[in-house]
């Protein structure tokens, strides 16, 4: 039923109603052939898909070789990093000195000429200073850092200033002498 949209003799209250008709759906046969056909499509249009999942998969299975050949290698490249590292920090442990930010220096070993040296080892004196000695040896076996000796040495320049004392007494005047003070006028 379709209700008009125009109201000529409409009351108030009352609510005009449209209503929708759909048009019936005609429905087309398909033929056997057409069946056949749309079957035969989805069918290859599957064996396609299935072809193309199995090809991917083929290649995943066959670059898990690569990956792992990759993998071996890096290991192989890493573990020869790290037994060089380890090594280097071996070596490094058991070289005097390596302590600190500087180097340690070698002393040259003292000897005496042979007009020096005494008949008897007795009479030897040995010119050595037991706590600089010591001292050394504590940073050849990294137990003290190595750094430079530094001198004790001031950031700036002192300033000389003349003292008042030393000043004649008519400087002293001249620097006490204010200006005269303004009398405030009180009212």
């Amino acid at each position: 039923a379709v209700v008009s949209t125009q109201s000529t003799g409409k009351k108030e209250g009352e609510e005009e109603e449209e209503s929708f008709v759909p048009k019936p759906v005609v429905v087309q046969r398909k033929t056997r052939v057409q069946r056949n056909r749309e079957k035969a499509e989805k069918q290859k249009a599957a064996e396609l898909a299935a072809a193309k999942t199995e090809k991917q998969l083929n290649k995943q299975l066959n670059r898990v070789k690569a990956i792992k050949r990759e993998l071996n290698v890096k290991e192989r490249k890493m573990a020869a990093i790290t037994a060089e590292r380890k090594e280097k920090r071996e070596v490094n442990a058991l070289r005097p000195g390596k302590y600190g930010p500087g180097k340690l220096m070698e002393e040259q070993p003292e000897f005496q000429l042979p007009e020096e040296v005494s008949s008897s080892l007795r009479k030897l004196a040995v010119p050595t200073n037991s706590i600089q000695d010591r001292f050394l040896s504590m940073q050849k076996r990294n137990l003290i850092e190595v750094r430079k000796k530094v001198n004790p040495h001031r950031k700036y320049k002192l300033k000389e200033v003349e003292k008042w004392r030393k000043k004649l007494p008519e400087e002293i005047l001249e620097l006490t002498k204010t200006k005269p003070k303004k009398k405030q006028n009180k009212k």
